[in-house]
């Protein structure tokens, strides 16, 4: 209680002096010192985290490395009303119980099949990962009164969020759980995930995930049977030959021995016979290279670490904004196509591999949202290629999408890129034209809010105060049509840095404006369609519409205001603010109609 007194006040006391000391700095000192700080907490948290990242790397054992389990990786498993592979059906199990760690630097898949196979060995190993702090010190607090548990294991935990079984098991442990349970707003769901963490590495629950023999009927859709059906010892699964399950129950029964003995050889053996013997069960066994695609998806981080390719664009076109350099635009541009063409290659998989058009979930929402606003801001860069705003488009849209692969790259929990198949109430063209429209108005607000951003900060240096006379669309074209005049910052003739941003800023928020109300009334359309009701007051719904409005006020206060390219940038940034509150507290807080979206 005393530390984290102690820190607070270290924080309130740092954070005046720093207030203070801005305050005394001269306006242009004071610009670049805020500066400095946002860039450099922005590149503290890119390399803390990717330093994290390499920390948890630990090297696998010495059978982890031997074993050889590609044959049953790419094993068809039916869960959820689809075939997945096994190897995407084991990450998604581990991501529940660890996060985005590795245990042991071991393979999800093998360590999936080890805690199903060896659970003692994990009992005391820690495989539980608790995310929030303030939970994993109320945890530690409560185990620092076990006089058998070592300090230092509880520092382990608090720092890395990692945690054996069990100690979660711990009477202390168990009654503030059951505590923080009674707490709906702050701590019930916390609670809720370590328990499921839990349970989810039992050996008996991971069993029940492998439904990996399909029906001898040959249909895909039809019930697909478990494993331990055939190798459990409860007989022959109904449907199958006789003959067949008792090679599969062999070949089981040597790969569990061979893994408990250590013995690599023995259980690549058994896994390619068991492989081979799952696959001859159905003539019409699902595609094996598709489920093969599906393991290099996922292996790779569903394509999530490209904003490392989005952040290489930023700085060069931030410099052709500035300082209008040909060269730093050409550069910047082309990092901006590849990491473009990467989101592309990224979402097609995912299209081709779910069946379907990926935006069912936030993962998909996200990406397909900035995958969106990349392919505006391409046609934008296009038609004002000749004009000032040339280059902030990109610049927008290279920042709304490593923002958004950032969040599903660090966030896989809360951010799950689990491929399930779509909930039958989405069924329905309107929908599809209804979320598309209102993930796009997103992605536009994100870019405005880019260059509202740098509006402000214009401003804030003590720039005029300028803005585009003729709005958005009617200041491209002018100024495409005058040949570039007003290159970014750098003033040329009557055209500054505000008229540019600001104009910026209008062309994203009238596109934004139209395709939100138009994703609003189709969403209207679907719901009377679906739910009998055109509106019904849900929290996302309402949320949703409060965005609108920001824009709607921003249209009145931009024929009314006197410093109209100023409260356009305040506006802008507001009405990203609506829609971020709408997209985090309305999925993960509150709970309504639309909380599978």
């Amino acid at each position: 209680m005393m530390n984290n007194m102690a820190m607070t006040a270290a924080i309130v006391f740092g954070s005046a002096t720093v207030v203070l000391g801005l305050a005394l700095l001269p306006r242009r000192w004071r610009v670049r010192a805020i500066d400095i700080m946002v860039v450099g907490g922005i590149g503290y948290l890119i390399v803390s985290n990717a330093g994290k990242s390499r920390r948890s790397a630990v090297k696998p054992s010495e059978f982890a490395q031997a074993v050889d389990l590609s044959p049953i990786k790419s094993l068809a498993v039916q869960q959820s009303g689809r075939i997945k592979s096994l190897d995407s059906v084991a990450r998604t199990q581990m991501r529940y119980a660890s996060g985005r760690h590795q245990i042991a630097g071991q393979e999800p898949t093998f360590t999936y099949l080890d805690i199903m196979l060896r659970p003692e060995a994990y009992e005391n190993a820690d495989v539980i990962y608790v995310k929030k702090q303030p939970i994993r010190q109320q945890i530690a607090d409560k185990l620092a009164q076990v006089n058998a548990i070592e300090m230092s294991v509880l520092d382990t935990f608090v720092t890395s969020g990692l945690i054996s079984p069990s100690l979660l098991r711990q009477p202390v442990v168990t009654a503030l759980l059951d505590v923080m349970e009674q707490d709906v707003i702050r701590t019930k769901r916390p609670a809720e995930e370590i328990r499921g963490a839990m349970a989810r590495l039992r050996p008996e629950v991971l069993a029940q995930f492998m439904r990996v023999i399909p029906p001898a009927s040959g249909k895909t859709d039809d019930a697909w049977h478990l494993g331990d059906e055939v190798w459990g010892g409860a007989g022959a699964a109904p449907g199958l030959d006789a003959a067949l399950s008792e090679k599969m129950g062999q070949a089981w029964s040597q790969l569990r021995s061979s893994w408990r003995e250590q013995n690599a050889t023995g259980v690549n053996d058994a896994a390619a016979r068991l492989a081979a013997l799952v696959r001859s069960v159905s003539p019409t066994y699902p595609e094996t290279e598709k489920l093969k695609l599906e393991n290099w998806y996922f292996r790779w981080n569903s394509m999530t670490w490209i904003w490392v390719v989005y952040l290489a664009a930023i700085p060069p076109l931030l410099m052709s904004v500035i300082y209008h350099w040909k060269a730093a635009r050409g550069i910047g541009l082309v990092l901006f196509v590849a990491a473009f063409g990467l989101h592309t290659s990224s979402l097609g998989l995912r299209w081709h591999i779910s069946g379907r058009i990926p935006n069912s979930n936030m993962f998909e929402a996200i990406t397909a949202a900035t995958w969106l606003a990349g392919v505006v801001a391409m046609g934008l860069e296009f038609a004002g290629r000749r004009s000032g705003m040339r280059s902030l488009f990109a610049l927008g849209a290279a920042v709304a999408g490593m923002t958004a692969m950032m969040c599903n790259h660090f966030m896989p929990t809360t951010l799950s890129s689990d491929i399930e198949n779509i909930m039958p109430v989405l069924h329905d063209v309107w929908l599809y034209i209804h979320t598309n429209m209102i993930i796009l108005s997103y992605g536009l607000i994100a870019m405005a809010a880019v260059s509202a951003l740098l509006y402000l900060r214009y401003r804030l240096s003590g720039g005029a105060a300028t803005f585009a006379t003729a709005g958005g669309a009617g200041t491209l074209m002018m100024a495409s049509k005058r040949g570039g005049a007003g290159g970014g910052f750098v003033s040329a003739g009557r055209t500054t840095a505000g008229h540019v941003l600001d104009g910026a800023t209008m062309v994203l928020m009238e596109l934004s404006f139209v395709t939100l109300w138009t994703g609003l009334v189709m969403g209207a359309i679907w719901a009377d369609h679906s739910w009998g009701r055109p509106w019904g007051w849900d929290p996302k719904e309402v949320f949703a519409l409060n965005t609108f409005i920001v824009f709607l006020v921003l249209v009145h206060v931009r024929f009314k205001v006197k410093d109209k390219g100023l409260w356009t940038a305040i506006l802008a940034v507001v009405g990203c603010g609506v829609m971020l509150f709408n997209w985090i507290v309305i999925n993960f807080v509150i709970t309504g109609l639309h909380s599978y979206a």
